[in-house]
């Protein structure tokens, strides 16, 4: 019923709210009511002359406190920040600390044999270990930590037990070494262990615990003696086990220290609760990880150029992590700071243009350290540094897709990153003639380019729906 005035009729804002009231009523600040306003066509002149008002902004803190029935809450003036620079830029460098063991891991299993079961490993331990964070962090904030640690204990002793299978099948089927299958399990129980650190936020214990390893997998190149290689490899095994120890004793620790946690509803039914979203972030994984290794795997073995080209992503992907995180807090300062949704998308444009800005020149840089390698060691081509410009625009792409997917637009990435699938490798018969490695390259970089400015106009949209970024 509408509260009525001391002459019989309705008070005017009362008539105002009454028709948005399913609308308003998910409102958790006036900001947003101030958007709604605005979609509806209501100026500050309208505001002022029918209101009483002087601004929508004013109209709508006070539509907010009928429509919450009390007064609008206090805003904190500092809310928690997310970033934490030093621990998330270096989670690129700690993902790729195995890299130390390589070279001793070649002289045992073959080089012919390492980048396959790599590439192999790498694909899988992704889309399992992206899929078992993405419920983890979705059941954490939920309240139900116990459950998201019984996720990731499941992610990890599912990823080894595929690899077992698919390593074993590899070796049977081509007759590579029985050792391949040993170097599969040891990559991808790190990859998704050390997944689990971060999530716990352990990277010091990674860090601590894979530095023997690091150490003695330099030092093997300086040595170059298979016996050595050996022990630098059993060194580099025990260091992995290590971690993998800490990531299942974190899953079965009780959450703060309680000694007795909250029940917690069964994973059974918490799963089901969440089901419609886990097809989507799976299928986002498994697109993200073909995308990149596809262009990557037909040439880790006759074009290890091409190959190392890359690498500067994977030590940018904890810049990127940082800088998603960056623009997240300055988005939620800038709400308490701004009067108008206007204002809002507007400052965080610019927030976005900053943010891409770093991405792209942070990757470049780190990008030119494999170049400046293949320079010296007069392996440098054309189609390397293309490959490398590549993964400069790739890259800054994830950052944007970090960001969507923030805002619960996996749907989104899905289709955007199926498209550049379509341009690379899709469009990779339609080539003139035998397909050059220089002609791949530049397709899979116009790929990029294609999901790269797809995502910004997704973003761009995205920043007008202001109650996202509270």
């Amino acid at each position: 019923m509408t509260p009525v005035r001391d002459d019989g009729q309705a008070h005017p804002i009362d008539q105002l709210i009454e028709p948005m009231d399913a609308r308003l009523a998910r409102a958790v600040e006036p900001l947003q009511v101030a958007a709604i306003l605005e979609s509806e066509g209501l100026n500050d002149k309208i505001a002022r002359e029918r209101y009483g008002h002087t601004d929508v902004f004013s109209l709508a803190e006070t539509a907010f406190s009928r429509v919450a029935g009390k007064a609008v809450p206090p805003v904190p003036d500092a809310p928690l920040r997310r970033a934490r620079p030093l621990a998330q830029i270096l989670h690129g460098l700690l993902y790729g600390l195995p890299a130390a063991l390589l070279p001793a891991a070649s002289g045992l299993v073959g080089a012919q044999w390492l980048m396959p079961g790599l590439v192999l490993t790498t694909g899988i331990g992704w889309v399992v270990g992206s899929a078992a964070a993405q419920i983890a962090y979705t059941l954490t904030g939920q309240g139900c930590p116990r459950s998201a640690g019984r996720v990731l204990r499941t992610g990890l002793v599912s990823g080894v037990g595929a690899v077992v299978l698919m390593a074993t099948g590899l070796a049977l089927a081509r007759g590579a070494p029985v050792a391949l299958i040993a170097l599969c399990v040891t990559q991808l129980a790190f990859q998704i262990a050390s997944g689990i650190l971060l999530f716990y936020r352990r990277e010091a214990w990674l860090a601590v615990m894979m530095a023997p390893a690091v150490l003695a997998g330099i030092g093997y190149i300086g040595v170059a003696d298979r016996f050595v290689g050996l022990l630098t490899v059993c060194l580099g095994v025990i260091c992995v086990a290590a971690v993998v120890g800490a990531a299942m004793l974190l899953t079965l620790a009780a959450p703060d220290g309680e000694d007795e946690p909250p029940a917690e509803p069964p994973l059974r039914t918490l799963l089901r609760a969440n089901l419609r979203g886990l097809p989507p972030a799976f299928l986002y994984s498994l697109l993200t990880a073909l995308f990149l290794l596809q262009a990557e795997a037909r040439y880790v073995l006759d074009r290890a150029d091409l190959a190392i080209a890359g690498a500067g992503l994977v030590l940018g992907m904890g810049i990127l992590e940082y800088r998603a995180h960056v623009f997240d807090d300055d988005a939620r300062t800038a709400m308490r700071r701004v009067r108008y949704p206007a204002e809002f998308t507007s400052h965080g444009r610019w927030l976005l243009a900053k943010g891409v800005l770093v991405c792209l020149v942070t990757l470049a840089g780190l990008s030119a350290l494999p170049l400046a390698f293949l320079h010296a060691t007069g392996a440098l081509s054309p189609a390397s540094v293309v490959m490398a410009a590549a993964h400069v625009v790739v890259g800054t792409a994830y950052f944007v897709a970090f960001l969507l997917a923030n805002q619960g637009k996996v749907r989104h990435l899905v289709a955007a990153q199926a498209l550049a699938l379509a341009v690379h490798p899709g469009a990779r018969p339609l080539l003139p003639g035998p397909p050059s490695a220089l002609a791949d390259v530049l397709l899979f970089l116009v790929a990029g380019l294609v999901f790269f400015l797809i995502l910004l106009v997704l973003m761009a949209v995205s920043l007008r729906d202001v109650q996202r970024y509270r």
